[in-house]
């Protein structure tokens, strides 16, 4: 009985756009899932290199020791003793166990940023407290900067090694 009186209650219309936003609902909730497993996917498909140690989808475990140019990869499913090496594709991989230690990326140093006068009528004042070079080294960082605990850590020690004139 409440069935049809909140039927009756509510326009025809409002039916289908509560309809409408239920199945909109529904096809985001399967999509958005759906891609964050396609970009880890991918993800995991890049960072395969010689020595990684991986899982098939047939659950066969092995090390990778070639890549080839027609995504096909060669893995040892054998130990290193006795080898059993076996020709994959590469979409055949279901899961990385142990990834290859990448090699560390080198820091890249501190940019020097020069400062321009503040003012025309202090050049003269200026140029007396400027170095002989012209260079003027920024010890604190600009307003429009965020600093961080990490970053300002890296940045205070080539700071700390420049000679000061």
């Amino acid at each position: 009985m409440t069935n049809i009186l909140l039927a009756s209650a509510l326009p025809d219309w409002v039916i289908w756009v509560i309809m409408a936003v239920v199945l909109v609902g529904m096809i985001l909730l399967t999509i958005i899932p759906q891609k964050k497993r396609q970009k880890q996917q991918q993800e995991m498909m890049n960072s395969l290199a010689v020595g990684t140690k991986i899982m098939t989808i047939g659950r066969m475990v092995g090390k990778i020791t070639q890549i080839n140019a027609d995504n096909t990869l060669v893995i040892n499913v054998g130990t290193e003793n006795n080898p059993t090496l076996i020709v994959i594709d590469r979409n055949a991989v279901g899961l990385v166990l142990e990834n290859v230690a990448a090699p560390a990326p080198a820091p890249a140093p501190a940019p020097v940023v020069e400062e321009a006068p503040a003012k025309e009528e202090s050049v003269e004042n200026d140029a007396a407290e400027q170095p002989a070079d012209g260079v003027v080294e920024d010890v604190a960082p600009a307003a429009d900067e965020a600093v961080f605990p990490e970053e300002s850590a890296a940045e205070e020690a080539p700071v700390s090694k420049k000679k000061k004139k």
